[in-house]
């Protein structure tokens, strides 16, 4: 089943941007590596959120991963098939997925290098925990779209 995800930080970028919660933009929240200093806070690949499901313990969008062969810019809409998941610690958790411009089923198949990148990246502000199953990923979807 394909998700639709919405690009905030596009693959590349170092500006840390998010949907303004009164959901009327996107805002401009400064350098990345002012808080996340990995990787130069250059952002490894697109990440976004899944459009309309979000995630009750922080009360805001489902975030997502998105592996890509094509140029988004922030506010993109894309299709994704969901992967995988990054559990972190403080329940913000990563979904990962694919546009179809890349063929990819499970984060397993990402390249060792790209994977500890995304890990010591996206688990720099919060442990991750375990790295899920596209099965156990799909499970945490339902459960954020069945509590809104």
């Amino acid at each position: 089943m394909k998700y639709l995800a919405v690009v905030e930080i596009p693959k590349g970028s170092d500006r840390r941007v998010h949907l303004s919660y009164d959901g009327s933009g996107f805002k401009d929240f400064g350098p990345i590596k002012e808080r996340i200093p990995v990787n130069e806070g250059v952002m490894p690949v697109h990440y976004g959120y899944i459009k309309n499901v979000i995630n009750p313990v922080e009360n805001d969008n489902v975030d997502v991963i998105i592996f890509s062969n094509a140029a988004y810019e922030t506010g993109d809409e894309t299709n994704v098939e969901i992967i995988g998941m990054l559990t972190r610690k403080d329940g913000d958790h990563k979904l990962i997925a694919a546009d179809e411009s890349i063929v990819l089923a499970h984060f397993s198949e990402v390249p060792a290098q790209d994977k500890n990148l995304l890990l010591e990246y996206f688990g720099y502000k919060s442990e991750i925990v375990s790295i899920d199953s596209r099965e156990d990923a799909l499970a945490y979807l339902q459960t954020c779209m069945a509590s809104a």
